[in-house]
C-alpha cells in the first residue's frame, strides 16, 4: 500500500512485485493527471471506475474452469 506520494517519495509496505509496480506506475500516473488540473477524487472514481471495466472484460474472456483450454 502506498503511503504517501507527495513530494515524489513513495513507501510501500512488503507486498507482491505486481502490485508494487502497478501501484508505483499508478501513482506516477495520477500524479501527472493532478498536475494538468485533475481532482484527486475524479481521478480516484475514474480510476476504480476503468478498473471494475477492466475486471469485467478479463472475466468475459475467461474460459470456464470446467473447460479445458488448449494453446
Amino acid at each position: 500500500m502506498i503511503t504517501s506520494s507527495k513530494g515524489k517519495h513513495i513507501e510501500l509496505r512488503q507486498i507482491s512485485n505486481c502490485r508494487r509496480e502497478v501501484e508505483i506506475a499508478m501513482m506516477e500516473m495520477l500524479d501527472n493527471l493532478e498536475k494538468r488540473g485533475w481532482s484527486a477524487a475524479e481521478l480516484a472514481l475514474t480510476l476504480a471506475d476503468a478498473s471494475e471495466d477492466h475486471v469485467m472484460l478479463i472475466a468475459r474472456k475467461e474460459p470456464a474452469s470446467h473447460y479445458t483450454v488448449r494453446f
